[in-house]
């Protein structure tokens, strides 16, 4: 579980131009909100929420201070300039209890990549984010997957993989995480020819 802190300020005046102003000081308009609170409008700088981000990206727990108070949340939601798309315009914050369940986006790390790919073959990586339920206290940085066992013909899906019991998986079994492909200008034979070499395939024997 990553875990970082940000100071924040309450914003007693709201608007579009109160927004702008604040931006323009170095600081990221926002909301924190959750169960059993009201919702706090807040104001946080800029180059803290950047760090956050540049370190340890979305999928992190903050120990958010606002007035005096710790409030463990984490990023809901970023909106960004439609033009600056690097630049924020807003952030939401959802509180957390580490005894009830959270929703969560994780990145997908394919491993044993070199067991596969060659001159024949490289990996088609499709679904590089997983959809997922857990505690707070459970919350992964990312989920490794191996691919040692990849073959033509055979993509790799939600369902194939044996996940922690520590979270649920939100994904639909049949979603393809990863599947392999032609690399470089092979034919076909070359392809056949490899397939047939590395199939598990028993002749069958004379009577």
């Amino acid at each position: 579980m990553l875990k970082s802190s940000i100071n924040s300020e309450i914003r007693n005046n709201l608007g579009s131009n109160e927004s702008n102003r604040i931006r323009n000081i170095g600081y990221i308009p926002g909301v924190v909100y959750g169960q059993n609170m009201e919702p706090k409008t807040i104001k946080l700088e800029k180059k803290e929420i950047n760090s956050i981000l540049r370190n340890y990206g979305t999928n992190v727990l903050v120990d958010l201070e606002v007035d005096g108070q710790i409030i463990t949340s984490m990023i809901k939601e970023i909106q960004r300039d439609i033009i600056n798309n690097k630049e924020i315009i807003h952030i939401d914050f959802q509180s957390v209890s580490f005894d009830k369940a959270i929703n969560a986006t994780v990145p997908i790390t394919l491993i044993d990549r070199r067991e596969v790919e060659d001159s024949y073959a490289t990996i088609q990586h499709q679904l590089r984010e997983i959809n997922i339920e857990c505690l707070p206290q459970n919350l992964p940085e990312n989920i490794k997957i191996s691919v040692k066992d990849l073959a033509f013909g055979r993509p790799l899906k939600i369902g194939d993989v044996e996940f922690g019991e520590e979270i649920t998986v939100l994904n639909a079994p049949d979603e393809v995480i990863a599947s392999l492909a032609k690399a470089g200008k092979i034919d076909d034979e070359e392809i056949e020819e490899q397939l047939i070499t590395e199939s598990d395939f028993d002749p069958i024997e004379e009577e």
